[in-house]
């Protein structure tokens, strides 16, 4: 009895000394904010390139209890838009129009921390969801017709609908969601 009670708790120590308790994620959202505004808006006259980089996604979890974990989340996106573009004088009595090129980018980066609930837990394949409120900064830069750069901060928040990991030590993540994460991500995540 005395050994079998021994073994018990060295088992239990083992577990809870070598359990996986931190867990590493990098993501990309071809599916960002900024994509989304291009879908909605659509393209401007005289615009010749729209071009979105996509949300990159860093994330630390620990895990507090086997089915909650609590971390943080990076996220970079960028989009660069170029074209020619007319402004219009209004002085009595012509009006004088003025052609220019422009290239306008603007870049956000996020950092919130985020809590998610597992609640299927296969040792291969876990499902989750979440939530991640945090603080965003958000840079516009044009130059051409008209010059200027606006930074811009406040709060921004993603809500993870449904979220998956596929492998026991490491592997596949993806998540589906709305905010600043993007609507869809997939990436490698490594569990330790």
């Amino acid at each position: 009895m005395k050994k079998a009670l021994l073994i018990m708790l060295l088992g239990i120590t083992y577990v809870h000394t070598f359990a996986q308790k931190d867990e590493i994620s990098v993501t990309y959202s071809p599916a960002s904010l900024y994509r989304f505004e291009k879908w909605v808006d659509g393209d401007f006259e005289g615009q010749t390139k729209y071009f979105v980089l996509g949300a990159f996604n860093l994330d630390y979890y620990h895990y507090y209890q086997p089915w909650l974990k609590v971390g943080i989340n990076l996220m970079y996106d960028k989009v660069v838009s170029e074209g020619s573009g007319d402004l219009q004088y209004f002085t009595y009595p012509p009006t004088t129009s003025v052609s220019f090129d422009y290239r306008s980018t603007k870049s956000a980066f996020v950092i919130a921390p985020q809590v998610e609930f597992e609640y299927l837990r296969h040792p291969k394949f876990r499902l989750s969801s979440g939530l991640s409120i945090g603080y965003a900064k958000e840079r516009f830069k044009n130059n051409g017709g008209l010059n200027y750069s606006v930074d811009l901060d406040g709060w921004s928040y993603h809500i993870n609908l449904l979220s998956f990991k596929w492998g026991e030590k490491y592997g596949l993540t993806g998540n589906i969601g709305a905010g600043h994460k993007g609507f869809i991500n997939l990436g490698y995540f490594v569990r330790f």
